[in-house]
């Protein structure tokens, strides 16, 4: 690495206009495998689509039945809807597949959750927003795990109602609150190709729709919740920031539908609604652009790619101080990533 390096490097964010060139045409997303982690006592339930077998039982999908009535509460008594598995870093997670199915580890440029995916596309838009993520490079591959601890607030209020709206959608709205949520945890790699940039990523996948062949990819859905629309403020910051935020989190792994539950203050759902990301797109179109987000996010981890060498550690960060704040790269010391990516695939002798 040069001296330059060694203070850090600066990459400025231009204002959204300036980044054009890479769409959705240059996405692709493809299932690789799954895992079923939802016990951390049990031993985790792995498939590689390479792999020829069928899929586990504990790994297929519970199929989308929407409620047929309406209103539904999305209030529960239990106070614990915790992950258990919410503190282990996502990177982690995502070697710990990869080891046990042996996957192949040589085309993939970096490894990173989806929740950091969705934070870094959207910072042309979200300037005030500040992130962190810490890095190590290992084998020319870039892992990158969440700095922020923001990204595991999963306790509001919110949270919890969206976790009940996902199971409301997987039975029809038959049982009643009070009740341990998430049946299934089913997680999905995905090997993300943006441009010629590989990322190996998960996401966990609520539910599939039954009208269309089960398991394939233009069956899944996925579930969210938002405030209901009852003033023109509403729709402005629905369609400016919720359809963005939801497009982000869907099509940057290749999920076409997302179903939206709209709730009052007091955890009532009121309104259920499909979308596709062409419709969140048409939604927003006023506001923000994928391109801009796809554009900005392949300008960002190329230059990470450049400025990087195998088996050090940095941190990549951005205040939000000011409009004109730079993304920063700077090495520095992460030894608990170092750890969990060795552990994973340990050095050959």
């Amino acid at each position: 690495m040069d001296s330059s390096a060694d203070k850090g490097q600066e990459l400025p964010v231009k204002k959204p206009h300036n980044y054009r060139g890479t769409t959705t045409r240059n996405l692709r997303a493809r299932e690789v495998g799954r895992f079923n982690d939802l016990d951390p006592d049990q031993p985790m339930t792995v498939w590689s689509v390479d792999s020829g077998d069928d899929i586990p039982i504990s790994c297929r999908i519970p199929l989308l039945e929407v409620p047929a009535q309406l209103p539904l509460s999305l209030t529960i008594s239990l106070d614990d809807l915790s992950d258990p598995w919410a503190t282990i870093p996502t990177v982690d997670r995502i070697l710990r597949w990869a080891e046990a199915v042996s996957y192949d580890m040589s085309g993939v440029d970096l490894v990173m959750g989806r929740s950091l995916m969705k934070k870094l596309c959207q910072t042309p838009y979200n300037r005030k927003d500040p992130w962190k993520a810490k890095i190590y490079r290992y084998r020319n591959t870039i892992c990158m795990e969440s700095d922020d601890e923001r990204f595991n607030d999963d306790n509001s209020s919110f949270a919890n109602w969206g976790k009940v709206f996902e199971d409301v959608m997987k039975t029809g709205g038959r049982r009643t609150p009070g009740y341990r949520c998430e049946d299934v945890d089913v997680r999905m790699p995905r090997l993300v190709s943006l441009g010629p940039l590989k990322i190996l990523t998960n996401s966990r996948i609520s539910c599939q729709l039954s009208e269309n062949r089960v398991d394939k990819p233009e069956s899944y859905v996925e579930l969210k919740t938002v405030g209901v629309i009852t003033t023109e403020k509403n729709e402005m910051s629905f369609k400016r920031y919720k359809c963005r935020n939801i497009w982000a989190h869907c099509a940057l792994l290749g999920i076409e539908t997302v179903y939206i539950g709209y709730r009052t203050r007091d955890g009532e759902l009121q309104k259920i609604q499909r979308f596709s990301m062409e419709d969140l797109e048409r939604e927003g179109e006023q506001w923000w652009s994928s391109e801009v987000m796809l554009s900005f996010m392949k300008k960002l981890l190329t230059w990470v790619q450049s400025k990087t060498t195998d088996g050090a550690t940095y941190s990549l960060t951005y205040d939000g101080q000011s409009y004109f704040s730079p993304v920063c790269l700077f090495p520095e010391e992460h030894d608990d990533l170092a750890r969990i990516v060795k552990s994973s695939f340990p050095d050959e002798d």
